[in-house]
Protein backbone atom coordinates (compact mmCIF):
# COMPACT_ATOMS: atom_id res chain seq x y z
CA UNK A 1 0.00 0.00 0.00
CA UNK A 2 2.86 2.38 0.80
CA UNK A 3 4.46 1.83 -2.62
CA UNK A 4 1.15 2.35 -4.40
CA UNK A 5 0.64 5.55 -2.43
CA UNK A 6 4.08 6.84 -3.48
CA UNK A 7 3.31 6.21 -7.15
CA UNK A 8 -0.04 7.91 -6.78
CA UNK A 9 1.59 10.94 -5.20
CA UNK A 10 4.26 11.06 -7.90
CA UNK A 11 1.70 10.85 -10.72
CA UNK A 12 -0.33 13.54 -9.03
CA UNK A 13 2.74 15.75 -8.82
CA UNK A 14 3.51 15.22 -12.51
CA UNK A 15 -0.09 15.96 -13.42
CA UNK A 16 0.09 19.20 -11.49
CA UNK A 17 3.24 20.20 -13.39
CA UNK A 18 1.58 19.40 -16.73
CA UNK A 19 -1.50 21.40 -15.80
CA UNK A 20 0.65 24.34 -14.73
CA UNK A 21 2.49 24.22 -18.05
CA UNK A 22 -0.76 24.28 -19.99
CA UNK A 23 -2.03 27.22 -17.94
CA UNK A 24 1.22 29.10 -18.54
CA UNK A 25 0.97 28.47 -22.29
CA UNK A 26 -2.60 29.69 -22.39
CA UNK A 27 -1.69 32.79 -20.38
CA UNK A 28 1.57 33.85 -22.02
CA UNK A 29 1.16 32.21 -25.42
CA UNK A 30 4.08 31.60 -27.71
CA UNK A 31 6.02 33.48 -30.36
CA UNK A 32 7.29 32.92 -33.89
CA UNK A 33 9.82 34.82 -35.98
CA UNK A 34 10.88 34.84 -39.63
CA UNK A 35 12.81 37.06 -41.98
CA UNK A 36 13.24 37.75 -45.68
CA UNK A 37 16.92 38.47 -45.03
CA UNK A 38 17.94 34.81 -45.19
CA UNK A 39 16.21 32.89 -47.97
CA UNK A 40 15.61 29.14 -47.52
CA UNK A 41 17.20 28.50 -50.93
CA UNK A 42 20.20 30.80 -50.45
CA UNK A 43 22.35 28.48 -48.35
CA UNK A 44 22.37 30.95 -45.48
CA UNK A 45 23.38 33.94 -47.62
CA UNK A 46 21.78 37.30 -46.83
CA UNK A 47 19.48 38.92 -49.39
CA UNK A 48 18.09 42.45 -49.54
CA UNK A 49 15.77 43.97 -52.13
CA UNK A 50 16.68 47.12 -54.00
CA UNK A 51 13.25 48.68 -53.89
CA UNK A 52 12.11 52.16 -52.94
CA UNK A 53 10.80 53.02 -49.49
CA UNK A 54 7.34 53.45 -50.98
CA UNK A 55 7.39 49.95 -52.46
CA UNK A 56 8.77 48.51 -49.23
CA UNK A 57 6.02 49.91 -47.01
CA UNK A 58 3.14 49.46 -49.41
CA UNK A 59 4.15 45.82 -49.87
CA UNK A 60 3.76 45.27 -46.13
CA UNK A 61 0.42 47.08 -46.08
CA UNK A 62 -0.84 45.03 -49.04
CA UNK A 63 -0.01 41.87 -47.09
CA UNK A 64 -2.25 43.01 -44.22
CA UNK A 65 -4.98 44.03 -46.68
CA UNK A 66 -4.84 40.59 -48.27
CA UNK A 67 -4.55 38.41 -45.17
CA UNK A 68 -6.33 40.45 -42.47
CA UNK A 69 -8.57 42.90 -44.38
CA UNK A 70 -10.96 43.63 -41.50
CA UNK A 71 -8.32 44.07 -38.79
CA UNK A 72 -7.05 47.48 -37.73
CA UNK A 73 -3.37 48.11 -38.42
CA UNK A 74 -1.24 49.69 -35.70
CA UNK A 75 2.01 51.53 -36.39
CA UNK A 76 5.08 50.07 -34.70
CA UNK A 77 8.41 51.66 -33.82
CA UNK A 78 11.09 49.28 -32.54
CA UNK A 79 14.21 51.31 -31.85
CA UNK A 80 14.98 52.94 -35.18
CA UNK A 81 12.89 50.45 -37.14
CA UNK A 82 9.32 50.98 -38.33
CA UNK A 83 6.50 48.69 -39.25
CA UNK A 84 3.01 47.48 -38.43
CA UNK A 85 1.03 45.04 -36.32
CA UNK A 86 -2.52 43.69 -36.39
CA UNK A 87 -4.35 41.23 -34.17
CA UNK A 88 -6.11 38.13 -35.41
CA UNK A 89 -8.72 36.92 -32.88
CA UNK A 90 -10.79 33.82 -32.21
CA UNK A 91 -12.91 34.04 -29.07
CA UNK A 92 -10.62 34.99 -26.19
CA UNK A 93 -7.47 33.97 -28.06
CA UNK A 94 -5.40 36.27 -30.24
CA UNK A 95 -2.33 36.33 -32.44
CA UNK A 96 -0.46 39.56 -33.19
CA UNK A 97 1.13 39.67 -36.64
CA UNK A 98 4.03 42.15 -36.75
CA UNK A 99 6.03 43.21 -39.80
CA UNK A 100 9.05 45.53 -39.58
CA UNK A 101 10.27 47.21 -42.78
CA UNK A 102 14.03 47.61 -42.43
CA UNK A 103 16.35 49.68 -44.63
CA UNK A 104 19.76 48.11 -45.06
CA UNK A 105 23.18 48.56 -46.60
CA UNK A 106 25.24 45.56 -47.66
CA UNK A 107 28.24 44.70 -49.80
CA UNK A 108 27.50 42.90 -53.05
CA UNK A 109 29.67 40.34 -54.85
CA UNK A 110 31.63 43.09 -56.63
CA UNK A 111 32.55 44.77 -53.36
CA UNK A 112 30.17 47.70 -53.80
CA UNK A 113 27.83 48.92 -51.08
CA UNK A 114 24.18 48.64 -52.09
CA UNK A 115 21.03 49.84 -50.37
CA UNK A 116 17.76 48.02 -50.05
CA UNK A 117 15.13 46.67 -47.67
CA UNK A 118 14.30 43.47 -45.83
CA UNK A 119 11.45 42.42 -43.52
CA UNK A 120 11.38 41.07 -39.98
CA UNK A 121 8.13 39.12 -39.52
CA UNK A 122 7.03 37.89 -36.10
CA UNK A 123 3.97 36.77 -34.17
CA UNK A 124 2.92 36.40 -30.57
CA UNK A 125 -0.21 35.33 -28.72
CA UNK A 126 -2.41 32.48 -27.57
CA UNK A 127 -4.07 31.68 -30.92
CA UNK A 128 -1.17 29.50 -32.01
CA UNK A 129 -0.99 29.18 -35.84
CA UNK A 130 -0.20 25.80 -37.34
CA UNK A 131 1.03 24.61 -40.72
CA UNK A 132 1.06 27.25 -43.45
CA UNK A 133 -0.67 29.71 -41.14
CA UNK A 134 2.65 30.19 -39.34
CA UNK A 135 4.36 31.54 -42.47
CA UNK A 136 1.57 33.13 -44.49
CA UNK A 137 2.93 36.69 -44.19
CA UNK A 138 6.45 35.57 -45.07
CA UNK A 139 5.35 33.54 -48.10
CA UNK A 140 3.13 36.30 -49.49
CA UNK A 141 5.69 39.08 -49.07
CA UNK A 142 8.44 36.92 -50.59
CA UNK A 143 6.28 36.15 -53.63
CA UNK A 144 5.83 39.87 -54.29
CA UNK A 145 9.49 40.64 -53.68
CA UNK A 146 10.56 37.91 -56.11
CA UNK A 147 8.36 39.50 -58.77
CA UNK A 148 10.34 42.76 -58.53
CA UNK A 149 13.56 41.06 -59.64
CA UNK A 150 15.53 43.29 -57.25
CA UNK A 151 17.06 40.70 -54.92
CA UNK A 152 20.80 41.03 -54.31
CA UNK A 153 22.99 38.80 -52.14
CA UNK A 154 25.10 40.81 -49.70
CA UNK A 155 27.58 40.54 -46.86
CA UNK A 156 28.50 43.01 -44.12
CA UNK A 157 24.84 43.85 -43.60
CA UNK A 158 23.96 46.89 -41.46
CA UNK A 159 20.99 49.15 -40.93
CA UNK A 160 20.42 51.89 -43.49
CA UNK A 161 18.27 55.00 -43.30
CA UNK A 162 14.66 55.60 -44.27
CA UNK A 163 14.07 58.02 -47.10
CA UNK A 164 11.22 59.93 -45.38
CA UNK A 165 9.64 60.34 -41.96
CA UNK A 166 7.12 57.62 -42.88
CA UNK A 167 3.98 59.71 -42.45
CA UNK A 168 2.77 58.75 -45.91
CA UNK A 169 2.63 55.07 -44.92
CA UNK A 170 0.98 55.15 -41.50
CA UNK A 171 -1.68 52.57 -40.63
CA UNK A 172 -3.43 54.86 -38.14
CA UNK A 173 -5.49 51.96 -36.76
CA UNK A 174 -7.54 51.81 -39.96
CA UNK A 175 -8.88 48.55 -41.34
CA UNK A 176 -6.21 46.98 -43.51
CA UNK A 177 -8.54 46.87 -46.54
CA UNK A 178 -8.95 50.66 -46.32
CA UNK A 179 -5.20 51.33 -46.42
CA UNK A 180 -3.98 49.32 -49.40
CA UNK A 181 -5.77 47.69 -52.34
CA UNK A 182 -6.31 43.94 -52.08
CA UNK A 183 -6.31 43.31 -55.82
CA UNK A 184 -3.25 42.75 -57.96
CA UNK A 185 -1.37 45.81 -59.10
CA UNK A 186 -2.05 47.00 -62.60
CA UNK A 187 0.62 46.02 -65.12
CA UNK A 188 3.51 48.48 -65.31
CA UNK A 189 4.36 50.09 -68.60
CA UNK A 190 7.90 50.64 -69.85
CA UNK A 191 7.44 54.32 -69.01
CA UNK A 192 6.56 53.36 -65.43
CA UNK A 193 9.73 51.25 -65.21
CA UNK A 194 11.87 54.09 -66.54
CA UNK A 195 10.33 56.51 -64.03
CA UNK A 196 10.89 54.10 -61.13
CA UNK A 197 14.44 53.46 -62.30
CA UNK A 198 15.15 57.19 -62.33
CA UNK A 199 13.73 57.54 -58.82
CA UNK A 200 15.94 54.72 -57.56
CA UNK A 201 19.01 56.43 -59.01
CA UNK A 202 18.08 59.79 -57.48
CA UNK A 203 17.64 58.17 -54.07
CA UNK A 204 20.97 56.40 -54.28
CA UNK A 205 19.53 52.90 -54.50
CA UNK A 206 21.46 52.17 -57.69
CA UNK A 207 24.61 53.62 -59.25
CA UNK A 208 24.77 55.67 -62.43
CA UNK A 209 26.29 52.70 -64.28
CA UNK A 210 23.50 50.39 -63.14
CA UNK A 211 20.92 53.00 -64.09
CA UNK A 212 22.27 53.38 -67.62
CA UNK A 213 22.56 49.61 -68.15
CA UNK A 214 19.01 48.92 -66.97
CA UNK A 215 17.69 51.91 -68.90
CA UNK A 216 19.16 50.51 -72.12
CA UNK A 217 17.51 47.16 -71.46
CA UNK A 218 14.10 48.80 -71.03
CA UNK A 219 14.51 51.00 -74.11
CA UNK A 220 15.51 47.98 -76.19
CA UNK A 221 12.17 46.34 -75.32
CA UNK A 222 10.12 49.36 -76.39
Amino acid sequence: MKIHRQWRDLLGFRGAIAAAALIALATTGCATSATTLVRPDSGGAQVIYRISEETAFTTALKAYATLLPKQSVDDVIDGTRRGYSADQRWGLDYWTHRVLVIPAIGTDSSGKDVQGYWYDISGRGTLIPIGKERTKFLRLILSWLDATGTAVTVTNIRDGQYETDGRAYLGLKRDARDIAPTGPASPRTEADRLSELKTMRERGLITEEEYQAKRRQILDRM
